[in-house]
């Protein structure tokens, strides 16, 4: 992940409220603001198409492939300075190294059922010695139901959830402003002069989960990732996601590294938001598939479409009025985070909120060299 020395690491205010924060559109007063800020980013010395003194390494991309990424960017962005495309390069390989590849497979996908007592901090091995017709629902709400077969290609999944200095640079390379970025009315009852986002930079350190309140921003981030990088990037499906957090399936309820729950181990322990990758990873090494954050997925979302959902490579309904997303969040109880739990919300949200985010998968089967 790219960082910046001119973001410091915070901690995250721990109440319920601070969830609720206003959304501030963007205005000509702060463009100035948000430029300096932005450029005081501080850069990694990498290859571009102007210096490569200090080459990119990458685990999983060839060099005349990190070669190809530096000339989309030195053509798709001349008038940024030298050093934010560096830095910009640096971001798109380290997103792909980030990728964990997920060998693709069959397994029964929602709501597999669960023994009627059992102990979230020392689950049993499904089905628990129980006939699987005598396992209760996990979930209450039925839109999990009915269990049923699906049959995946292999992808690609992101180890973290993007975050905020991720988001940010994708912002200012693409014209988006930064949210919560404007004084609202009542700030300037109150007599404040500046953003609530410049007033609290606790609440954005560079590596927590980017805020995401609008759906369509997450897969554009993910699109545009594709775009410099030269692979098929996208949000994941919610097949994709749930065999993900599974570990390729299995019927484990929590996406831990162990399948239980471990208070302040392997979930939180209290309601702060974390950097990325506080947590142990599940055993395919993705970090916080339950945690920290709930991501949007790819889908439209319908309560009744597990009855109709084809076997290969299901991807949601083709229209709809709201979208899937999964995991959960540091507000929630850990026992919530369930693998099969589906959750649904407009894709424009009333506001930015930390505990909503995302992160992107690569839509393609072979290696990625």
């Amino acid at each position: 992940m790219i960082v910046s020395s001119a973001m410091q690491n915070f901690g995250f205010a721990n109440s319920h409220a601070d969830r609720k924060l206003r959304q501030w559109d963007f205005v000509p007063e702060q463009k100035k603001w948000n430029m300096r800020w932005l450029f005081s980013i501080a850069l990694l010395p990498v290859l571009s198409g102007c210096n490569q003194a200090n080459p990119v390494l990458s685990q999983s991309l060839a060099p005349q492939h990190i070669k190809e990424i530096a000339e989309r960017i030195d053509q798709r962005y001349p008038q940024q300075p030298v050093s934010e495309r560096q830095a910009l390069l640096q971001q798109v390989v380290t997103a792909i190294d980030n990728m964990v590849f997920v060998e693709g497979g069959t397994f029964e996908m929602g709501d597999f059922g669960w023994v009627g007592q059992y102990d979230p901090a020392d689950m049993c091995e499904w089905p628990c010695g129980m006939p699987r017709d005598e396992l209760w629902f996990l979930v209450p709400k039925s839109d999990s139901r009915p269990l049923h077969t699906v049959r995946l290609d292999s992808f690609y999944m992101a180890k973290y959830h993007t975050t905020i200095a991720e988001d940010d640079r994708f912002r200012y390379f693409t014209g988006l402003p930064l949210y919560l970025m404007d004084l609202t009315e009542e700030d300037v009852r109150d007599g404040l002069t500046r953003p609530y986002r410049e007033r609290n930079p606790d609440m954005f350190n560079k590596d927590f989960p980017a805020y995401s309140k609008v759906w369509q921003e997450a897969k554009d981030y993910c699109l545009w990732l594709g775009e410099l990088s030269g692979l098929s990037v996208d949000l994941p499906t919610e097949a994709q996601y749930e065999y993900a957090a599974r570990s390729r399936g299995r019927y484990v309820v929590y996406p831990t590294d162990t399948g239980s729950i471990a208070i302040g181990r392997n979930v939180h322990d209290d309601r702060r938001i974390k950097p990325v990758g506080s947590f142990p990873p599940n055993p395919l090494g993705l970090y916080e598939m339950g945690e920290n954050a709930i991501s949007w997925v790819n889908d439209w979302y319908a309560a009744d479409y597990y009855q109709t959902s084809p076997v290969d490579n299901p991807r949601g309904p083709e229209t709809g009025t709201e979208k899937v997303r999964r995991g959960s969040d540091s507000l929630s109880s850990p026992q919530l985070a369930m693998t099969m739990w589906r959750r649904n919300e407009k894709p424009i949200m009333q506001e930015y909120y930390a505990q909503d985010s995302y992160r992107c998968s690569i839509q393609q089967s072979g290696p990625l060299k």
